[in-house]
């Protein structure tokens, strides 16, 4: 099971294509490390857990060691810390965590303060970009040279934007998609791990589990938490009181949030969605990402055809 830990929404930041609303990042609430204790002793077979919010550079030394060794009776690997790097926390550097960092270059606020820490990192990041509007009108090439000067950088992955209850950017599913082969097309360029790549070609051989059975979230309402659509199609989280209560959700989802065209996919329960949402056409492709899926097939095929000594995989 991955556990996605979230003890404060509280956030140093205003980006404005964030999935909390002002008044969320500006609360300083705090989940009591009793209910997180409570919590995750409800939660079977830890495989990962990931400590974000919020800020987690923000938290106080103090409670950001009662939360990690809270997480640490339950789960003997590393934590998966992720932040926006702005400022430095003595926590960063453990030996029991491992950092991804949000930087959307110029799209993220103090973005040059950011990348100057990651440059000046002294542990290895993994760096997370958000595939805003701002962002995917971006140059791919100088994004890739400048993630490059950066030795610390050890893998990148882009995120997909998502309506959500707090803003609604237009980026479409096939915008996405086309982002991330700009990328995947100069992955020759790149020296670190594209984890998108990764991505397409586990979900292809049928080895991604695309419904929400095996990650949960923990609130710091001090309640379990998924991610849901409103009658709008926003994204947001919906809190659960026990584990009980999640995995009769994730019973839900597999029936109710799984349209027609879903079942009829040859990609169905193994695409790339991070969460089913129900996809009433694919004009502008789906939240499994099914284009990307054909593009790889396209690539496979296109590769296999030619001669044995000419093949050199596009991974």
């Amino acid at each position: 099971m991955i556990v996605s830990v979230n003890p404060s929404y509280f956030c140093n930041f205003r980006c404005d294509f964030c999935y909390l609303s002002n008044e969320q990042l500006g609360d300083q609430k705090k989940i009591s490390i009793d209910r997180l204790d409570e919590l995750l002793s409800q939660v079977p077979d830890i495989e990962h857990v990931d400590l974000y919010g919020g800020e987690i550079g923000a938290m106080k030394k103090s409670y950001f060691y009662d939360v990690k060794n809270t997480i640490k009776k339950y789960y003997n690997g590393k934590i998966n810390i992720n932040t926006n790097y702005s400022m430095m926390h003595d926590g960063f550097f453990d030996d029991d965590v491992y950092l991804s960092v949000s930087y959307d270059f110029e799209a993220r606020e103090k973005s040059n303060l950011v990348f100057q820490n990651m440059m000046m990192s002294r542990v290895p990041i993994a760096v997370l970009i958000l595939a805003s509007p701002k962002v995917i009108n971006m140059n791919v090439a100088e994004m890739i040279n400048l993630l490059n000067m950066c030795g610390a950088v050890k893998s990148v992955e882009i995120k997909p934007y998502s309506i959500n209850q707090a803003n609604a950017f237009t980026v479409t599913h096939k915008d996405f998609e086309n982002f991330v082969i700009e990328w995947l097309e100069l992955e020759d360029q790149m020296d670190f791990q594209f984890v998108n790549g990764d991505k397409i070609e586990e979900s292809y051989n049928g080895l991604y589990n695309a419904f929400s059975d095996d990650h949960v979230y923990i609130t710091p309402n001090g309640k379990f938490g998924v991610l849901e659509f409103d009658v709008h199609d926003r994204e947001y989280f919906k809190e659960l009181d026990s584990f009980q209560s999640y995995l009769e959700w994730a019973d839900i989802e597999k029936e109710e949030m799984v349209s027609p065209i879903c079942k009829s996919c040859k990609y169905f329960g193994k695409c790339l969605t991070e969460h089913y949402r129900y996809v009433k056409d694919l004009k502008n492709g789906c939240n499994g990402y099914k284009g990307l899926l054909e593009w790889y097939e396209r690539m496979e095929s296109s590769e296999s055809s030619l001669p044995l000594a000419s093949q050199t995989s596009f991974r």
